[in-house]
């Protein structure tokens, strides 16, 4: 199981339309290197790899409702991933397909406070068998952010909780598809500095999971820098690097991990 699937990712808080409707569609290539693609402690598959990753998203905001003292903004969420390893020959069954369907109304205050209540569906397929299903979560969450400047930076600070509910196809005899069922909670801070048409994003966030169905708890760290440059508000090139940490009281499923790389994306507003 890799990094994606064990961990919620990077959960900032989301930026609702004032008023009306808005459609967001983006489309972000990225290629990297990890030094850990299979985030194992040790072992034959602690081995380097290159990764190829490509991201269409797409969002649908449906209006702004004034609450008095709040605004509700709901939103729904579509993304499709492909990952895809190179390098290395034990990498070659490592690729795969990921499905990200999100429903989240992002309630808004005063003073840039945030809450935001959400329900994610992911699915992992299998390029190589007709993207047959072979991971899937279902993942109520609540978020509780706030936004504020620190000079011409905009900076955030978020805690989030979450269950996963899921279900592997992909398990050996005698072990239960929802292993992997958890409880999971987190707190990112980050702030976005512009200077002209760059923006340097540094972040960290600390994380804390419960599995449901083992006697096992771990602990997460990620640190993350992103320098992105704007050619306009469409389309940008970044470079960023990733340092990942996760320390269990079950110690076979202990790793770090670096990547780092490069990507560009594309977006439209409607």
């Amino acid at each position: 199981m890799g990094i994606g699937q064990s961990d919620l990712g990077i959960q900032r808080p989301v930026e609702s339309k004032n008023t009306g409707f808005g459609y967001h569609l983006g489309f972000e290539t990225k290629l990297y290197y990890t030094n850990n693609p299979a985030s194992v402690d040790s072992g034959t598959l602690k081995e380097s790899s290159g990764v190829w990753e490509n991201t269409l998203r797409n969002h649908f905001l449906l209006g702004a409702f004034d609450l008095g003292g709040a605004t509700f903004s709901p939103m729904i969420s579509l993304n499709y991933t492909k990952f895809t390893h190179f390098g290395d020959e034990l990498f070659d069954n490592f690729d795969f397909d990921s499905l990200g369907i999100n429903f989240a109304g992002v309630f808004q205050f005063g003073q840039g406070w945030t809450i935001r209540p959400s329900l994610g569906l992911s699915f992992d397929l299998n390029p190589k068998e007709g993207l047959k299903r072979q991971y899937h979560q279902i993942s109520p969450s609540l978020a509780l952010g706030r936004q504020f400047k620190i000079g011409k930076a905009q900076s955030f600070i978020e805690w989030s909780l979450a269950k996963n509910f899921t279900d592997s196809a992909y398990v050996s005899i005698g072990v239960p598809d929802d292993k992997l069922d958890r409880f999971e909670t987190a707190l990112i801070w980050g702030v976005n500095i512009p200077f002209h048409n760059f923006e340097f994003s540094p972040y960290i966030r600390f994380g804390y999971t419960n599995y449901s169905n083992q006697d096992r708890d771990d602990f997460l760290t990620n640190l993350g820098l992103e320098l992105k440059y704007s050619f306009s508000n469409w389309f940008y090139l970044k470079a960023f690097a990733n340092f990942s940490s996760r320390q269990s009281d079950d110690d076979t499923y202990d790793f770090n991990r670096f990547d780092s790389g490069m990507g560009a994306a594309l977006n439209a507003k409607f």
